[in-house]
């Protein structure tokens, strides 16, 4: 997996790419009570040229080779385990990760009609803060990495594992967040220990 730098390079991640589900994770069975990605369909797919990213916060601004990269080029848009230019979430969002660090991942979301710009659903400050900087993943007695992110780009549902707050001081959960009407809804989280 490749991901552009802010000066254009293209770095390579090390590291296996960590996609777990919840309940492999928990070794326990929830399926009863877990959010699927087939419960929560996008129900409409955007498939022509993305907007321009609208660029309008100091933050923002901070990352806006990254943020145009991905919109424009595809880097750090990853679909069916390549990069791709266009929408992959919720029908018409673009999510766009890149590295900053070992372990570090940054997250924006895109829309992909309008270009208006979105904060992750949750953050290396916790829910709902506007930070591009995801929590890393840290299970009891294991070495930090970058947190599992799942979505798919027919379904409203986002899926996030990861150890909010400061280092070996919390719990590491399986964070379920939904897309709608343009903000995050927190669903539920489940504890991965």
């Amino acid at each position: 997996m490749t991901l552009t730098s802010g000066f254009g390079r293209r770095i390579w991640l090390l590291g296996p790419l960590f996609l777990v589900t919840a309940q492999s994770v928990l070794g326990q069975d929830h399926t009863s009570t877990m959010p699927r990605f087939e419960d929560y369909p996008s129900g409409r797919t955007f498939t022509a040229k993305p907007a321009a990213p609208r660029i309008a916060t100091a933050l923002e601004q901070s990352y806006v080779d990254q943020i145009r990269n991905g919109v424009e080029k595809g880097y750090g848009v990853f679909r069916d385990g390549k990069e791709q230019v266009g929408a992959n979430f919720a029908g018409n969002l673009i999510v766009i990760q890149w590295a900053c660090g070992a372990p570090c991942v940054r997250m924006v979301i895109v829309d992909a009609q309008t270009g208006a710009i979105y904060y992750p659903p949750i953050s290396i400050n916790g829910i709902g803060a506007r930070s591009f900087d995801l929590p890393l993943l840290t299970p009891k007695g294991s070495v930090p990495r970058n947190p599992d992110v799942q979505f798919r780009a027919d379904s409203d549902l986002m899926v996030i594992t990861a150890t909010p707050g400061k280092f070996g001081l919390r719990r590491s959960y399986a964070y379920y967040f939904l897309w709608r009407q343009s903000r995050w809804a927190f669903l539920r989280k489940l504890p991965l220990d």
